[in-house]
C-alpha cells in the first residue's frame, strides 16, 4: 500500500511539472530541462517527468578527468540509463523520484551525445565536449562585456572557436535606478532572477555580450592546454559579497549582516540605497532583492546543481570596499560555502584585486585582498591596479586581467611551473639602521614598467607618519630609504587610491599594493 501511495504521489507531481512546463517562467532552475531533444512523444499529454539541471543542453562541456556525477528526477521506481562516450549506467529512481549515476572519468575530447533515458522518455544532448569547466562570477567588472573592452574591435571579430563554450547567465532585470513593478517583485521572491540560457559555441555573435575577463581567461586556458574549455558566467553588476554567501554560513558566522539589511552599516550605503529604490513599490515586508544577503547564492549558485567544475574566477569587491574588515570575513565565508556546495574543500578560487580609482578606502582594501591569499588555501590574486581609471570603476582593458587569472590557474591548478603566476608579492622586510630591504615572491628580474625610477615606496618610523622614499633594485630585493626617516620601522608601496606605481618582474607583471606590519 505504501509503495502504491508513493507511485500515485510521483505521478501527481509529474503531472504538475508537465503543466508547469506549459507556463514556465524564465529563469534557470525554475522548471523542466529545456534545449534537449525529447524522444518518444507518441502521447502529447504524457507528463514529462525525467529532468536534470538546466545546465544540461546541447554544446555543453563536461569536466574531464574526474568522476562525473549526473543526477535528476524521474518517476519513483523508474529505471534511468545514462550513456556517453562508450559508458552506460542504469539505476532506478528512489521512492522520491531521485536518481544519481557516477560516470568514470572521461578524457578531453568529443563531440559526444549524452543520452538520459527512462524507456518512455529520452533526453538527448548533442555536440558535448569533455574538457575544463570554470565558473566566472562577481559583479560588474566580471559582467563587463567583450564588446565594451578596449580591444573589442579586433578581439570580437577573431573569436571563432568551437572548442570554447559559453553558458551566459544574465539577469532578467538589471539593478538600474528604477522602481520595479509588482510582477518583477513577485518573480524575485520566487528566485526567478536569471533568464533562460544554453551552452553555445564561441563565435563573434555569441561572445560579444559575454564577460570580457572570462573570455580572455578561457581563451588563454584553451590555447595553453589544447583541450575544450567551458565557461559559466553568472556575474551581477553591483552585487555585494554577502549576496553570494550561503545562508547557513551567514547565520552561523555573520548573523549581524542579515538583520535589517536595508539599513545595516555592514552593507554599503550605495547597495541598500539602490535596493530600496528597486523595491520601493513592494507591499511585502519580506520582499527579496538580488543584493540581499544569500540571494544570489540561492538563485545563482544552488540552481547550478553542483554541475562539476574545475574552479572559480572572481572579480568583485567594489560594493564592499567601504569595510575591508567585514569583507575579509565575508570572503572567507563565500569561498567556504561554495567549496561546501561543490563538496570540494580544495576548489581553486582565483580573484582580481581591485584596480585604481580615486576612492580613499581602496589601498586598504587591495592590501586586505593580498593578505587573504595567505589566509585561504588554494587561492590566487591577479593585480589590476596598473590598468585602473581614476574616474571610472570599470576600466576597459580587460585582456591583461583575464590572462593574469589564467596565469594563476596554469601554474597552480595545471602545474605549469614555467608560467609565473603573479607579479612581485611582498614577503618580508629587513630594517638595517636607516634602510629597508624588501623581499618579494616572484621577484626574478625586478625592474620598472616604464624604465624610470621606482615610484610610490614610502617608509615610516612611526605607523601612520610616512614619507616618500627612494627605492632601487638590489638583486631580488628593493632597497628603500629616505633622508627624513633615520630609523625606519614600516614600509608601504602603491598606497594611493589611484596609483602609478611601476615595479614589475621579468614577466612584466606588476607588484601589489602592500603595507608591512
Amino acid at each position: 500500500m505504501r509503495k502504491v501511495l508513493f507511485l500515485f504521489f510521483s505521478l501527481f507531481c509529474c503531472t504538475c511539472l508537465w503543466a508547469q512546463k506549459k507556463v514556465k517562467a524564465a529563469g534557470i532552475g525554475n522548471g523542466i530541462t529545456y534545449g534537449a531533444e525529447i524522444a518518444n512523444r507518441e502521447k502529447e499529454s504524457y507528463p514529462v517527468c525525467l529532468q536534470v539541471s538546466d545546465l544540461y543542453t546541447d554544446n555543453m562541456v563536461l569536466q574531464r578527468d574526474t568522476p562525473l556525477k549526473i543526477h535528476g528526477k524521474a518517476n519513483a521506481g523508474e529505471p534511468v540509463s545514462v550513456s556517453v562516450a562508450h559508458q552506460k549506467i542504469t539505476v532506478r529512481a528512489d521512492d522520491n523520484g531521485c536518481w544519481s549515476v557516477q560516470l568514470m572519468p572521461l578524457q578531453a575530447g568529443g563531440p559526444y551525445t549524452l543520452s538520459i533515458s527512462t524507456g518512455k522518455q529520452t533526453l538527448s544532448y548533442k555536440n558535448v565536449l569533455i574538457g575544463e569547466v570554470w565558473l566566472c562570477s562577481g559583479q560588474s567588472n566580471m559582467e563587463f562585456m567583450l564588446k565594451q573592452a578596449a580591444t573589442a574591435q579586433t578581439d570580437v571579430s577573431e573569436a571563432n572557436d568551437d572548442k570554447l563554450r559559453l553558458f551566459d547567465m544574465k539577469a532578467r532585470w538589471r539593478t538600474d535606478a528604477v522602481a520595479w513593478d509588482a510582477s518583477v517583485l513577485d518573480s524575485l521572491n520566487h528566485l526567478q532572477y536569471y533568464a533562460n540560457t544554453e551552452w553555445v559555441e564561441c563565435s563573434p555573435k555569441t561572445v560579444a555580450d559575454f564577460s570580457a575577463v572570462a573570455y580572455y581567461f578561457g581563451k588563454m586556458l584553451h590555447d595553453s592546454l589544447q583541450v575544450p574549455v567551458g565557461l559559466i558566467c553568472n556575474a551581477i553588476g553591483g552585487s555585494p559579497t554577502e549576496a553570494w554567501v550561503g545562508r547557513k554560513a551567514l547565520e552561523y558566522e555573520f548573523p549581524a549582516i542579515m538583520r535589517d539589511w536595508l539599513k545595516n552599516d555592514f552593507v554599503q550605503k550605495w547597495v541598500h540605497g539602490r535596493a530600496a529604490l528597486n523595491i520601493k513599490l513592494t507591499t511585502d515586508k519580506l520582499q527579496r532583492h538580488p543584493y540581499e544577503p544569500c540571494y544570489l547564492f540561492e538563485s545563482g549558485i544552488v540552481p547550478l546543481d553542483r554541475y562539476p567544475i574545475k574552479g572559480v574566477i572572481w572579480y568583485q569587491g567594489e560594493s564592499n570596499a567601504h569595510n575591508y574588515e567585514a569583507h575579509e570575513k565575508l570572503f572567507r565565508l563565500l569561498v567556504g560555502s561554495w567549496r561546501e556546495n561543490w563538496n570540494d574543500p580544495d576548489l581553486p578560487f582565483y580573484y582580481v584585486q581591485l584596480s585604481s580609482i580615486d576612492r580613499p578606502s581602496w589601498p586598504w582594501f587591495r592590501d586586505s585582498q593580498r593578505r587573504l591569499m595567505d589566509a585561504i588555501p588554494h587561492t590566487g590574486m591577479a593585480v589590476s591596479s596598473d590598468y585602473g581609471d581614476s574616474l571610472d570603476v570599470h576600466p576597459k582593458n580587460k585582456r591583461p586581467i583575464g590572462e593574469r587569472l589564467a596565469h594563476w590557474a596554469l601554474n597552480r591548478t595545471y602545474d605549469k611551473k614555467q608560467v609565473v603566476p603573479s607579479g612581485p608579492l611582498f614577503r618580508s622586510v629587513d630594517f638595517r639602521e636607516d634602510v629597508a630591504y624588501v623581499s618579494f615572491d616572484y621577484a626574478d628580474g625586478l625592474h620598472t614598467a616604464d624604465g624610470r625610477p621606482i615610484r610610490e615606496f614610502e617608509i615610516a618610523e612611526t605607523e601612520g607618519v610616512y614619507y616618500p622614499a627612494k627605492a632601487e633594485v638590489v638583486g631580488n630585493q628593493v632597497k628603500v630609504y629616505s633622508d627624513r626617516v633615520k630609523h625606519p620601522c614600516h614600509v608601504r608601496y602603491a598606497w594611493r587610491p589611484f596609483t602609478r606605481a611601476n615595479l614589475v618582474n621579468s614577466q612584466s607583471l606588476p607588484a601589489s599594493t602592500f603595507r608591512s606590519r
